[in-house]
């Protein structure tokens, strides 16, 4: 399997430096229980997650039996995740486009044999995937399906770094709802308010201007600060977008898995905002 899953991820969409940390990963990956394989391609398709996160996975949560598994998709030879991008139901029907087609389960541990560049490859059972109206395809998808007779909707990010990839998330449509939580309070599930501002939006639309950190320009700290603030914005459509901002002017971004310099002015207003 291992050498399957090396086939197809040089088949995949990434840039050569992603290539040689999914090789890393694969053969770092000794453990006896296994990654699901999307959720493994996944980790290693964003391509900075240390080793530890990796087993994170692997093994559940005491009183769990199974894994979590991240959902996922491969379409038209790029990965996409849901990790903490939402919209309400009201919006996804104004927001839904053109269908693409409906997703396979065919990623599971039990089907090793699955070719992860297969368009609709994916962990989600019977998902109707559609365009994102407002949203370049690369960047985003909306899936609509049921599970246990609940009807859900999943918003699923690009995984892949692209110039114009956070202008093509449409940051300066405007704000309507801003909630936040610590590394504390993020353990219960309480939230606090913020009232949109002027500095949010400066600090949105500055990330088009910025370019992911390479782990030579990251600072060995900001990974392992625990003063950070995960931040959920809803935008004028409906779409509410997740980000982490960590101490001392920097934003993880969970879909690309990738770090930014948001240092300025305005990240230092709103941080104080939330102190």
């Amino acid at each position: 399997m291992k050498q399957q899953l090396e086939s197809a991820l040089e088949e995949l969409s990434v840039p050569d430096s992603v290539h040689t940390r999914m090789k890393q990963g694969i053969h770092r990956n000794r453990r006896k229980h296994r990654v699901p394989q999307l959720v493994l391609a996944a980790i290693l398709l964003i391509g900075l997650m240390q080793y530890d996160r990796i087993e994170s996975w692997i093994h559940p949560p005491t009183g769990q039996t199974t894994a979590s598994m991240v959902p996922g998709l491969v379409y038209q030879g790029m990965m996409y995740t849901e990790t903490g991008t939402t919209v309400s139901e009201a919006a996804a029907q104004q927001l839904r486009g053109q269908k693409l087609g409906t997703s396979e389960n065919t990623l599971t541990e039990e089907n090793e044999t699955a070719r992860l560049n297969d368009s609709f490859a994916s962990n989600l059972t019977d998902y109707t995937i559609y365009e994102l109206d407002g949203y370049a395809p690369t960047v985003r998808l909306l899936a609509i399906g049921r599970e246990e007779g609940k009807s859900m909707i999943r918003i699923l990010d690009g995984t892949t770094y692209e110039a114009d990839y956070f202008q093509k998330l449409r940051l300066d449509q405007g704000i309507t709802q801003i909630s936040y939580q610590t590394e504390r309070t993020r353990e219960t599930g309480q939230k606090k308010l913020l009232a949109p501002s002027a500095a949010w939006m400066d600090l949105l639309t500055g990330l088009s201007a910025t370019v992911p950190l390479s782990d030579a320009e990251l600072p060995v700290d900001v990974q392992n600060n625990r003063q950070i603030r995960v931040v959920d914005v809803t935008m004028t459509d409906g779409v509410t977008n997740q980000f982490q901002l960590i101490e001392g002017g920097y934003a993880l971004y969970e879909p690309l898995h990738a770090y930014f310099d948001v240092k300025g002015t305005a990240f230092e207003t709103v941080w104080n905002d939330m102190r």
